[in-house]
């Protein structure tokens, strides 16, 4: 009960102090990526293609949204914003991370009978709840275009203990980092490791 009342307090404080501070930007995306990894030249994809990235309307915003997990209670921080709206920052996170990992790029505009893989994402919960976590529930679509592979629908469901704002923001960029990569290995074909795949649920 006091360690709720603390996290009360504390959550009032911060606040508080948002009326007065000029914005802090966030991003999602890894500030030390490692180096692209060579693309595999035997693949049959010549890269990945992200159609959609669909956030729930409450998260679609710039601004940090925090919950209390106390009484649920959810509040827009206007000092502590994302630099692009959620879904934007997911997204770039998602494709930079995947460029990494797979050596290709993303084809946005690619010719017609380019191979690749086409992800199709639905956010259920981007949750960042002071004191306690940051949580991301998500499912996506794998659909192979171009080339004779199995669609793939798969879902994630995964949390990081973080405390203050800045820790939250870390713990979903570690986060979006485990998804990639575990979005990355069953793009190549590869055994999702076991550490991650514990987060993971596919259909068969």
């Amino acid at each position: 009960m006091m360690f709720r009342l603390l996290i009360s307090v504390a959550f009032a404080s911060l606040l508080s102090a948002c009326a007065s501070t000029t914005p802090t930007y966030y991003t999602l995306q890894a500030p030390n990526a490692a180096p692209a990894v060579a693309a595999e030249p035997s693949q049959a994809w010549k890269g990945f293609q992200l159609r959609r990235m669909d956030v729930p309307a409450q998260l679609d915003r710039r601004s940090v949204v925090l919950t209390q997990s106390s009484d649920g209670q959810v509040n827009l921080l206007n000092d502590s914003q994302w630099a692009s709206p959620l879904p934007d920052e997911m997204s770039l996170a998602l494709v930079s991370g995947l460029q990494d990992r797979l050596g290709v790029p993303q084809l946005a505009n690619a010719a017609a009978k380019t191979p690749l893989w086409q992800i199709d994402v639905l956010v259920q919960r981007f949750e960042s709840v002071y004191g306690e976590r940051a949580t991301l529930e998500l499912s996506w679509t794998l659909s192979p275009i171009g080339f004779s592979a199995k669609t793939q629908q798969c879902r994630w469901l995964d949390s990081e203990p973080a405390s203050s704002v800045p820790e939250l923001v870390q713990a979903h960029r570690q986060l979006q980092q485990r998804w990639a990569d575990a979005l990355a290995a069953q793009m190549q074909g590869r055994p999702v490791p076991t550490n991650l795949s514990k987060a993971m649920l596919c259909a068969s």
